[in-house]
């Protein structure tokens, strides 16, 4: 026995569903976009302020190796330090003279450079704690004994903190514009979704229905359009962020589960949020409403 073919009605749903789970995926593809600019601005940020390495001139060359290690040592144990690496005067010096091409150590007798070490600063570190931590540091540091001076490009990282500054206000402005047409577009899709129920929705408080059971299988089908688009805005996300990967390797390279929940996360809470509310509002709309209101 053949099945029966499906009504127009059905196919007219399932059209209507897949049109609203499309929309409310657009949508909220526009908010992870900005929850992954958010967070490529936020790491950038500390990634550049990390790149340029802190100089500890040391007053003296260590005369061992056990006193190199011990230097090391000291100051992987120092806050906000991901990594140690010490510069020897003479293999300095050696690689100057093949920079410029002067044998000036046969003339000198000695290497004119310093013992520095050369330190990295941690990236989550210099996320939180910025420039002001990083000068709280140095002036430890500077106390230290063997510690003639530590030298870091200050001006330009004080450029660097103040143009991110100048641009938060900016930015968060474009953020609440553009959340703000995220929570109207999907005000809309499940407002218009409703819609085509409206006669349905009367007829069933007509027939006696609680208002807490009308609306009921409503918000239930807008929070599964809310899931779908969330899943389908989240894999538009991905695909975005693999395009742009080969530009931003380093950033998007360290991306793991903590980066692409945030993602995931912050889509779904908003989709599920916004079409169950959305949905509640637009069936409100049409009970007890009058004829008139609804053709």
């Amino acid at each position: 026995m053949s099945p029966s073919p499906r009504s127009p009605r059905s196919r007219a749903h399932d059209f209507s569903a897949l049109s609203t789970s499309i929309g409310v995926a657009l949508t909220l593809a526009l908010l992870g976009a900005l929850v992954s600019g958010a967070i490529l601005v936020r790491q950038l940020r500390s990634e550049w302020m990390t790149a340029l390495a802190v100089q500890v001139v040391l007053d003296e060359v260590p005369n061992s190796q056990k006193d190199v290690e011990s230097w090391l040592a000291r100051f992987m144990d120092a806050t906000g330090v991901a990594h140690v690496r010490y510069v020897d005067p003479e293999a300095a010096a050696q690689a100057l003279e093949s920079e410029l091409g002067e044998p000036f150590m046969e003339f000198l007798g000695e290497s004119p450079l310093p013992a520095v070490l050369e330190v990295q600063l941690d990236r989550d570190w210099m996320e939180g704690e910025g420039l002001i931590g990083l000068d709280r540091e140095v002036a430890g540091w500077t106390e230290w004994a063997g510690v003639v001076r530590v030298e870091y490009p200050k001006a330009l990282l004080e450029r660097m903190e103040k143009g991110f500054e100048e641009w938060t206000v900016p930015g968060l402005v474009l953020v609440l514009v553009l959340m703000s047409i995220v929570i109207a577009q999907i005000l809309n899709v499940v407002r218009l979704s409703v819609f085509g129920h409206r006669f349905l929705i009367r007829s069933m408080e007509l027939v006696g229905a609680p208002p807490y059971r009308v609306r009921r299988p409503f918000v239930l089908e807008a929070m599964g359009y809310g899931f779908v688009g969330a899943l389908l805005a989240y894999a538009g996300v991905v695909l975005g962020l693999g395009f742009v990967r080969p530009f931003l390797s380093t950033t998007l390279g360290t991306w793991g589960l903590e980066e692409l929940g945030t993602v995931l996360l912050s889509q779904l809470i908003v989709g599920l949020l916004l079409t169950g509310l959305s949905a509640r509002w637009a069936v409100g709309r049409y009970c007890g409403a009058r004829l008139d209101r609804l053709v």
